[in-house]
């Protein structure tokens, strides 16, 4: 259950797009496209009077600022270095408690 997959058709500027998921996603790919719509329409409203943007431009702009957060956010997650820290610690405290 949760793991069953199947057809979801999400609607994204306009253009409807069917998409094969398992049912434990179907949250977060309306979200997605929810997010996606948000911030094209963000930036037709910005740039809109702009003659030489396209609607691609509006949705390569939109993935380019998605994956810049998603980068943002990956990077402040990243828990190599005090797992690092954290063993080197735990190494130096087994050679003190040893003597």
């Amino acid at each position: 259950m949760g793991d069953e997959k199947f057809l979801l058709t999400l609607e994204v500027d306009g253009r409807r797009y069917p998409l094969k998921i398992k049912q434990s996603e179907e949250e977060a790919f309306r979200k997605a496209a929810k997010t996606i719509n948000d911030k094209l329409n963000q930036y037709r409203v910005k740039f809109g009077s702009n003659p030489d943007l396209t609607a691609q431009d509006f949705m390569a702009m939109t993935a380019i600022q998605a994956l810049v957060e998603n980068f943002l956010v990956g990077s402040k997650n990243n828990t190599k270095p005090y797992e690092d820290t954290i063993g080197f610690l735990i190494k130096e405290l087994d050679v003190f408690l040893k003597k």
